[in-house]
């Protein structure tokens, strides 16, 4: 993620499954949620979305399956993590071992 100051850049294995999982840092809380929507529109960009699931208690935490892969985005505060598949994975599997990463 271009935006904001990389805290963490790493590929992990869980089930089997290889992930990248990515934190940036920002400045206050302001640019992070401005920064989680234009990055959320980026990651989804050009592909077809299979299937989405907001968190309603924080509508800063989205996952979503593409066609291609399937991507966990969070915000917490100010900070935004992402855990990215690298094949599409349903939500609810994927959900099961990305929030462990966070």
């Amino acid at each position: 993620m271009p935006e904001g100051k990389l805290v963490k850049s790493e590929i992990v294995f869980i089930d089997g499954e290889q992930l990248y999982v990515e934190k940036v840092a920002f400045k206050d809380w302001h640019v992070c949620i401005h920064s989680f929507y234009l990055i959320s529109d980026r990651l989804a960009e050009g592909h077809t979305i299979v299937e989405q699931r907001w968190n309603y208690d924080d509508f800063c935490n989205i996952t979503v399956c593409l066609e291609d892969y399937t991507y966990l985005l969070i915000r917490q505060v100010d900070i935004i993590t992402l855990v990215r598949s690298f094949r599409p994975i349903p939500i609810d599997a994927f959900d099961n071992f990305a929030q462990s990463l966070i």
